[in-house]
């Protein structure tokens, strides 16, 4: 069964008699459907949304007669079994787990690479993410509130530099891990 304009109509009027109502409470549900697959870890929650809002659709000449209650229940049962089947397609049924999930570069590899790529840096900025992954614990609270008051920044200004950085270094890594392990199967 495909939704079309009758099908739809016919799930506003059992949300509210009034149209007006009906589409804010089409809203109302939607926007709380995407809240809880975005709560469930789904990153697709508007598609989800839609998809249960169909598949209710579907139903409504099956269940409208009988049904008792807030409609808004309904959509969130049906969400919960979308929620399941997402998860379910998602598992990956195997026995032997994919070497390219197993295979960790050389942690050589790793160090020269870093070490390649904090040369790139400008000197300045070299200091700066040394400096700022120098100390453990309580001590880096403090040399972090020591540094941002250095550079007459805020402490969080000064973890977004950081990070920032680190993006950076490690997109870098990466690509040279990459090439390095090209080499090597080259070779």
């Amino acid at each position: 069964m495909t939704i079309n304009k009758e099908l739809f109509e016919t799930l506003l009027d059992w949300l509210d008699p009034d149209r007006d109502k009906a589409g804010q409470r089409y809203e109302e549900i939607r926007a709380g459907l995407v809240r809880m697959f975005v709560s469930k870890g789904l990153s697709d929650a508007g598609h989800y949304a839609d998809e249960t809002m169909d598949r209710v659709m579907k139903r409504l000449p099956e269940i409208r007669a009988e049904y008792v209650g807030n409609p808004a229940k309904y959509f969130h049962g049906v969400a919960r079994n979308l929620v399941l089947e997402a998860r379910r397609r998602k598992e990956i049924a195997t026995d032997v787990v994919p070497e390219c999930l197993t295979k960790q570069p050389d942690t050589s590899d790793v160090s020269e690479c870093l070490s390649k790529c904090l040369k790139l840096l400008p000197h300045d900025k070299q200091e700066f993410i040394l400096d700022y992954h120098l100390h453990q614990g309580r001590a880096k609270i403090e040399h972090h509130r020591e540094m941002a008051g250095e550079l007459s920044i805020t402490e969080g200004a000064l973890r977004t530099r950081a990070h920032h950085l680190r993006a950076s270094l490690e997109k870098c890594v990466l690509q040279c891990i990459d090439r390095h392990g090209k080499n090597k199967s080259r070779a």
